[in-house]
Formats: C-alpha cells, sequence, structure tokens
C-alpha cells in the first residue's frame, strides 16, 4: 500500500507540474530598466506577450512595489482609461481554467480601485481594491481569481481600468497574472488516494 500510494504521489506531481503559468509574461517583466514608469498608449506592443487595446496605461518600474519581479501595470495612463490584452494562449473548449492576478491600485489618490477582468468571449468580471493606508511602499497587493469555461481552441485575457472619469489618471495596479486548468475530480480523488497511502505507509514506519 505505501509503495503504491508513493507511486501515485509521484504521478500527481508530474501531472500537476506540468501545468505551467498559460500567461505569457503574468508579471509584465523586461530585460532592460524602467526609471519610474513609462506610458504607453493604444496599439503599443513593448510589453511582451501584451497589447495595450485602448486608452494609455502607465508600466511602472522603480515607481512603486511590484507584487512579482520588478514591474507592473498601472490601467489609466495619460488621463484616460487602459486596456491591455494578452497573448492569446492554447485552452480546450469545455475546460475549466483558474485566473489568478494581483492587484492594487495607484496611492496617489486614495479613492477605491475597479477594474474588469475579461476573458475575449463575451464575460467579464469585475474587482475593486480599497486603497486606504497603503503607499508606494507598500501597496497591499491583493490575489483575486475567477474561473472560466473555455469555448475554444485559443482564449484571451484582457484587463482594463473601470471609472466614471475618462480623465482618470490613478487606476487599478496588476501584476502577477496567472493562468492554469482546474483539476478534474479525477486527478483530486487521485491527490487522495496517494496521500492517504502516505499516510499508511509513514504510520507503519512509526509503529515499528
Amino acid at each position: 500500500m505505501r509503495k503504491i500510494g508513493l507511486l501515485l504521489c509521484v504521478f500527481l506531481l508530474a501531472a500537476t507540474g506540468a501545468n505551467a503559468n498559460l500567461i505569457t509574461n503574468g508579471s509584465f517583466e523586461a530585460n532592460f530598466p524602467i526609471s519610474g514608469f513609462t506610458t504607453l498608449s493604444s496599439g503599443s506592443t513593448a510589453i511582451d506577450g501584451w497589447t495595450v487595446a485602448g486608452g494609455s496605461i502607465d508600466w511602472i518600474g522603480s515607481y512603486w512595489q511590484a507584487s512579482e519581479g520588478t514591474k507592473s501595470i498601472d490601467l489609466a495612463g495619460s488621463y484616460q482609461n487602459g486596456t491591455i490584452v494578452g497573448q492569446a494562449f492554447s485552452t480546450i473548449a469545455g475546460q475549466s481554467y483558474l485566473v489568478e492576478f494581483d492587484m492594487a491600485g495607484n496611492p496617489d489618490q486614495r479613492y477605491d480601485k475597479a477594474l474588469v477582468a475579461a476573458v475575449v468571449n463575451g464575460i467579464s468580471y469585475g474587482f475593486t481594491f480599497n486603497q486606504a493606508g497603503f503607499t508606494h511602499g507598500n501597496m497591499g497587493w491583493e490575489t483575486k481569481s475567477f474561473i472560466f469555461t473555455a469555448g475554444a481552441g485559443l482564449t484571451q485575457l484582457s484587463f482594463g481600468n473601470f471609472s466614471n472619469n475618462p480623465q482618470e489618471a490613478w487606476g487599478a495596479a496588476i501584476d502577477n497574472v496567472r493562468v492554469n486548468p482546474v483539476p478534474e475530480p479525477a486527478v483530486m480523488i487521485l491527490l487522495g488516494v496517494g496521500l492517504l497511502g502516505m499516510a499508511a505507509g509513514a504510520r507503519r514506519l512509526i509503529e515499528k
């Protein structure tokens, strides 16, 4: 039983390890420094794996603390709401996927920030961030998430700042975007069996 449990766990780890992040450059990194921040306008492809699809955004470097790596995004650029779209990634129609990303807000203005994360098949998801008390050195990054079901073999994600002020310049901040398939029930059962097998083996070793 112990050997079976160990083999099952090895199999499970190999299977889950293959589920690398499907998003290209989810932390908006680059192989060159950004002093403070740089504003990117609609049509820009300066960020590997992403396109500015509308308005403008600020690509943040040393201006504030990133959630992961050294760079992040302010979704409100030069006094206008901005939208970015990620490079299409492979999906399986009917398969569920977990989207996770870290959200904060530009601390230069204290009001709460909001964004819309959208799968480019018409389904959108709204998120907010309570800005109070956070600073450039302590951004208060929060992990947000949602699950979507793919409708085709390729899927794209977009993120846009949401504000009633069309001349927004202090928007929602995002970083560390990642997408992975949601484990199938059979995989979860396999995990449970494997863990039970390991527990039984460990108990026998202790009893000896």
